[in-house]
């Protein structure tokens, strides 16, 4: 068995035996009254429901006038604990068809049962068959649906089926999960794989496991002549937590615990072996063979007279490669939509001014090559669509292209899609860990996709205090820079200025706010957005002889945003980041500050961060400068604990009010 393991954070390891734990194998149709009188989760409180057993096995067999087929045996038991969880009573499981049957998969052997403890008897409800029927999911896939009966809060519901699935229609098994959106008291996987089905074995996920077991045994495939060795697995998860979509992080399918196949080759007794492996070079052939990616790059003369207009403006590389992306940017309008071929083809694209992602920045690529500079398309998978691993060769984890180039030693990413972007900086949604370089001739390579921005927001506070009026007055600007522009570029551009000017104003409802003003909205895109405005605040803080206030005005975080006290994910915050509060506020004569704050300096270990405070005096004039940088876009889960603490100390002095007393 040729075994391909991708872990994130926990090392899976399948041995010989398994290991010494306890045990668990209930039976069907028989429940335990601890479950029946389990009224919450002792792990989980907070969880409406919980697997107490969610079990699947897979074997293969051979069947006359179909062939080989999987049969997947899969048995559920879950404990409802509150209203909420009702739903779960309804059951629809998918299932294709493709309208010939030696392809068709089946749904067999259902059973379904619903356990109430009443009084001091436990009474069983059946699933009855009539309550079974068929629903159309698509054009290919089916579902078979049924509702248990006697459901309320406290039941235990349970139910078990066959899936039946010719490797004809698919030659893999389905993904198992270990962890879901309620946790797991007990999760079971077993598959045992015949030798001469070679299947890549890809584990992921942050939850160990509990069992990991594999031995060689015999196979009755239902033929002598597939009969053989094969290799049982069994793999279990115990008190696997829920996946809850946390903050900071990618996508859901990158964090949770599973296993799922690939198949290599199938090697049958007398026949050729069947490769369906590949390699990243057999991936790159791919792409471009095909007619959507690597056929829109051979043909470019529809584009020569925009090529011409940029010789004549400059011979220098660098200069040609930003005229060709301004081109393209202004010119060509993105419809919206990812992908890795052309839609219509790159020339209709520039005929209707207006196409996808490929279309767009293939486009820009041969225009590139055109002005003989070193250009390549580069593939990614966005972070909606999930992590890329080198040691999975999958055409289908791509979701996105870009254009890679090379000028000297100096290399840039383009994204022409992006109205407000500029060479070398890819929008967030694309920075999720690695992408592919296609070349026309060489062999295609990884490179890891670095932010080359920060967040980055400087605000500045200049006021007056007047403790006899109950006022502060003054004026505030705000610079952002980095990816902080680019948000807020992309969504206010095109909106008028009052559009966020009023924004501001709802979020802001007890200030004053006049002369408001907007630079650089879009005029110089590498620069920051400036924005400033007027500003008086009736405040409630006192009297004329003590006045309160905080003079985090604004910038101020005022809740962690890691609220549980643990995390076994890693923490991802896209970018660095650079968060920065400057305020000085003048005060009448004969005022001053009754106890001024320490000064607070917190670094992370090895300069991954640094929050620091300070608050001076100096005769009528009150400064403050606050500052949170972020020097890395990732934290793993060993380091969330510091994290928190690093935000739980900001929170609380950013929470500090000063107070002015009037001299006697």
């Amino acid at each position: 068995m040729k075994i391909s393991i991708c872990t994130f954070l926990a090392v899976f390891l399948f041995t010989a035996k398994a290991f010494s734990q306890e045990d668990f194998k209930p039976k069907l149709g028989l429940i335990d009254r601890a479950s029946l009188e389990m009224t919450a989760y002792p792990e989980d409180s907070t969880a409406d429901a919980v697997f107490l057993y969610d079990y699947g096995n897979v074997q293969f067999s051979y069947v006359d006038q179909i062939g080989l087929v999987m049969i997947a045996k899969f048995w559920v038991r879950i404990k409802i604990l509150k209203e909420s969880a009702l739903d779960r009573a309804s059951v629809s499981i998918p299932y294709g068809e493709s309208g010939s049957f030696i392809k068709d998969e089946t749904i067999s052997d259902i059973e379904g049962y619903t356990y109430n403890l009443v009084g001091n008897k436990i009474e069983t409800t059946n699933l009855t068959r009539k309550s079974i029927i068929r629903e159309k999911i698509s054009s290919k896939y089916y579902g078979c649906k049924f509702n248990l009966q006697n459901v309320r809060k406290g039941s235990v519901i349970e139910y078990s089926y066959t899936k039946t699935t010719p490797l004809n229609f698919k030659d893999k098994p389905d993904t198992w999960t270990f962890q879901s959106t309620i946790p797991a008291k007990w999760s079971e996987y077993n598959i045992t794989i015949p030798n001469m089905l070679y299947y890549k074995i890809n584990m992921a996920g942050y939850v160990p496991l509990y069992i990991s077991k594999r031995e060689s045994v015999p196979i009755n495939i239902g033929t002598s002549r597939l009969n053989g060795d094969g290799m049982a697995y069994r793999l279990v998860v115990k008190n696997s937590p829920a996946f809850s979509n946390e903050s900071f992080i990618t996508t859901p399918g990158d964090y949770v615990s599973k296993i799922s196949f690939e198949l290599s080759s199938i090697s049958i007794p007398g026949e050729t072996v069947k490769n369906y492996s590949q390699e990243w070079k057999d991936v790159d052939r791919t792409l471009l063979m095909d007619g959507g990616f690597g056929g829109q790059l051979k043909k470019f003369a529809f584009i020569k007279e925009i090529k011409a207009e940029i010789v004549k403006k400059s011979t220098d590389p660098t200069e040609k490669m930003n005229l060709a992306y301004a081109y393209i940017q202004q010119n060509i309008k993105w419809d919206g939509n990812g992908g890795l071929a052309s839609k219509d083809g790159v020339k209709k694209a520039f005929e209707n001014k207006k196409g996808n992602v490929s279309d767009i920045n293939l486009m820009l690529t041969g225009l590139l090559r055109e002005l003989d500079i070193e250009a390549d398309p580069l593939v990614l998978s966005t972070r909606s669509n999930g992590r890329v691993f080198e040691s999975i060769p999958l055409l289908e984890g791509f979701d996105y292209v870009v254009s890679h180039v090379k000028i000297g030693e100096k290399t840039f990413l383009l994204d022409a899609t992006q109205r407000n972007t500029v060479p070398g900086v890819l929008p967030e949604f694309a920075l999720a860990g690695i992408g592919r370089i296609v070349p026309e001739k060489n062999e295609g390579s990884f490179i890891n996709l670095t932010p080359k921005l920060m967040l980055s927001r400087l605000e500045k506070i200049e006021a007056d205090i007047s403790p006899v009026d109950g006022t502060l007055k003054g004026k505030y600007s705000i610079s952002l820079g980095g990816y902080e522009a680019l948000r807020w570029r992309d969504k206010y551009v095109l909106e008028p200025e009052s559009t966020y000017s009023d924004l501001v104003k709802k979020q802001n409802p007890e200030w004053e706010i006049d002369n408001f003003k907007v630079n650089n909205k879009n005029e110089r895109l590498s620069e920051s957005v400036e924005i400033s405005y007027d500003f008086e605040i009736d405040s409630d803080g006192g009297n004329p002889e003590t006045f309160y206030f905080n003079p985090m005005l604004t910038g101020r975080i005022k809740e962690n945003p890691f609220k549980a006290p643990t995390r076994i994910y890693p923490v991802d915050f896209t970018a660095g980041s650079s968060t920065s509060f400057m305020g000085n506020f003048k005060i009448p004569d004969g005022y001053y500050i009754e106890e001024i704050p320490k000064v607070e300096i917190i670094t992370l270990p090895e300069k991954a961060g640094k929050f620091a405070y300070q608050i001076k005096q100096n005769e009528n004039m009150i400064s403050v400068n606050s500052i949170v940088m972020l020097n890395r876009p990732s934290f793993s889960a060993e380091e969330y604990e510091l994290l928190r603490e690093f935000y739980d100390r900001i929170v609380k002095k950013h929470a500090q009010p000063l107070v002015l007393k009037k001299k006697k």
